[in-house]
């Protein structure tokens, strides 16, 4: 029997994987019929892969429950688009690598006419890689707010409360860090110079246009190498704690309660301290030279995580891959801006089909309140490379009129790269978790050079 014949369809987009194996939990996958069987050489249907690290993901101590995000695809350890809530044990390999990467979304009084002109997108582009480093490895620039050692201490203990923002436009103003003691690995504290860069891979700064006509910018950026190498000291500490092989970062899990545990909770909340200050000040910097160009004002709207580990109701929650979705009187939202609403939740696509707005739905309590974090890789790096013609890649971006700030569209995160958005998005309504609030066009997009 396969993989997909053993799942129990619950309703509309909602299937069960009722325990098999070394499973201690069911696991609940949020998936549309087309999403999981396939539809065509487009829509190729879900790798039995993603299953095994279901599996996985269900097998470890402490595990409660188990969710799976429409976008899941293949990942380390645990599936992207993976939720796994466990009491009293921290799975590094659930948060991965880049801790607390997500975004922000930047709202603009701009409307479609005033961004019409193509050269002034192009001085845009300008203006902003003038202003914020992009690229892997690459450090802050010059004309960005200066952070010293003094202040970097105070930004990985408090995040944006450390640049004087609050919890309006934030996910959380930080993330505790219970003891200061701790010492940050000597690989990570070298990172700390890329405090408000880009970076390279799928992050992205973008202008965007909604169905009215209103522009917005979209971010999408982490923790850099200061949150990898945290990551990177964790795994191998916890592959040997736990007697594992070398390269087993795939079965590291720890006790929330051992000396380990606290360490690593420290330092992964330093991370994701570290990555909300990022977005915050590469958001600063990408407002200004909006106004600078078009006029106008802009500011953050919100700012979300989507690879992070966070308490939630006496549980830890990890969100590998998928968006936190607290919807309308949620009793973390009370007393805050979005307690009548639910908080905004930020779905970037891809830079040739767009990107969402949603907002939660009660629902969402089926899915550990989250969903998806994007649309979901369907080409590795690799295969589209190999696959996909540059000159027709290029000719569709420039059809659509979407400038970038490379000399050539990145194959490795062109559309064709990335599964259709809006059957994904089709998906989280359909199960009742989230709607859609603004579907978002890209005008022009910033991407960081491998």
């Amino acid at each position: 029997m396969s993989w997909k014949q053993r799942l129990e369809k619950a309703a509309e987009g909602h299937y069960v994987l009722p325990k098999t194996k070394s499973m201690r939990v069911d696991a609940d996958l949020f998936l549309s019929d087309k999403l999981l069987w396939g539809e065509g050489p487009e829509v190729p249907g879900l790798e039995d892969t993603v299953f095994d690290q279901v599996v996985n993901a269900a097998s470890f101590p402490g595990v409660t429950r188990v969710a799976v995000t429409p976008d899941c695809h293949v990942g380390y350890g645990v599936p992207i688009g993976t939720v796994v809530e466990t009491d009293g044990v921290l799975l590094p390999t659930a948060a991965g690598y880049d801790i607390g990467c997500g975004m922000v979304q930047l709202q603009t009084s701009l409307m479609a006419e005033d961004v019409a002109d193509p050269a002034k997108r192009r001085q845009w582009i300008d203006q902003v890689t003038r202003r914020i480093a992009v690229g892997v490895g690459a450090s802050r620039a010059q004309h960005q707010r200066k952070v010293s050692d003094r202040s970097f201490a105070e930004v990985v203990r408090h995040g944006a409360k450390a640049l004087g923002r609050g919890s309006a436009v934030t996910e959380r103003d930080f993330i505790p860090v219970e003891d200061d003691r701790v010492d940050i690995p000597d690989r990570a504290y070298e990172k700390r110079g890329q405090l408000g860069s880009l970076g390279g891979g799928n992050h992205f700064t973008e202008m965007q246009v909604d169905e009215s006509g209103r522009v917005w910018v979209m971010l999408h950026t982490g923790s850099r190498g200061f949150g990898w190498n945290i990551a990177k000291h964790f795994f191998v500490q916890g592959a040997a704690h736990l007697g594992l092989k070398s390269r087993s970062e795939d079965f590291v899990w720890l006790d929330a309660d051992s000396a380990l545990g606290r360490e690593y909770w420290n330092l992964h909340n330093m991370a994701a301290n570290f990555a909300v200050a990022n977005r915050l000040i590469i958001g600063e910097a990408v407002c200004a030279a909006l106004e600078d160009v078009f006029g106008g004002t802009a500011s953050v709207y919100y700012e979300i995580s989507h690879n992070l580990i966070q308490k939630e109701a006496g549980r830890f929650v990890a969100r590998k891959g998928a968006t936190r979705a607290f919807p309308a009187g949620h009793p973390a939202l009370k007393r805050t801006a979005w307690e009548g609403t639910g908080h905004p939740i930020l779905i970037p696509g891809s830079m040739e089909t767009g990107s969402a707005i949603l907002f939660a739905e009660e629902g969402a309590s089926k899915s550990i309140y989250s969903v998806n974090h994007g649309s979901g890789r369907r080409l590795s790096r690799g295969e589209a490379r190999r696959v996909l013609k540059q000159d027709a890649t290029d000719a569709r971006m420039a059809e659509a009129g979407i400038i970038l700030n490379t000399r050539q569209t990145p194959l490795d995160e062109s559309g064709p790269c990335y599964k259709n958005l809006d059957d994904v998005l089709e998906t989280v309504e359909m199960a009742g978790l989230a709607r859609v609030a603004h579907r978002l066009k890209p005008v022009a997009c910033i991407k960081g050079a491998d």
